[in-house]
């Protein structure tokens, strides 16, 4: 990233306070097993699907915070014009877009 926050380790768990802020039913931190970078830290997320109304908005909300938080650290952090738009028409409030 261009603010030098590219660091693996970085951002798990982050990933995973936000994704239990979203609704996940479980948000499990793990390394991945030597696969891809190799022993790097990862955060997962399970949402239970059972039907209920809460569950059905659970799973809408899980599923909506997961990829808006991608474009809440790439906004944040690094400034790509891409993610400011993303984050700016999904009116999240950054303090980089002013």
């Amino acid at each position: 990233m261009r603010d030098g926050s590219d660091v693996v380790s970085a951002w798990p768990m982050p990933n995973a306070l936000l994704d239990c802020a979203g609704a996940a039913t479980r948000a499990p931190l793990h390394q991945s097993g030597g696969v891809g970078i190799g022993c790097s830290e990862l955060a997962g997320m399970v949402i239970v699907c059972d039907g209920r109304t809460k569950a059905v908005l659970r799973v809408a909300r899980a599923l909506w915070n997961d990829p808006a938080s991608g474009a809440m650290r790439h906004a944040d952090a690094a400034g790509y014009k891409l993610a400011v738009d993303c984050a700016r028409a999904d009116n999240q409030n950054l303090r980089s877009l002013g």
